[in-house]
């Protein structure tokens, strides 16, 4: 699959008149989940949380 198409994806998302962000988060370090090193999962999940965390307005 082509790395291009998740950003082509959201870029569409957020052209379609979307009133919330988009989150896309890529990493060229690390594949399907399969042998992710550990601090690079916990940067995952730190990302993933605080666009939640922002998005719900938790302070």
């Amino acid at each position: 699959m082509d790395p291009a198409n998740s950003r082509k994806m959201t870029a569409r998302l957020q052209a379609s008149g979307r009133k919330r962000p988009v989150l896309l988060r890529t990493s060229s370090t690390t594949g399907h989940g399969i042998g992710t090193a550990l601090s690079e999962q916990i940067a995952q999940e730190t990302d993933v949380f605080a666009f939640l965390f922002d998005q719900l307005g938790v302070k």
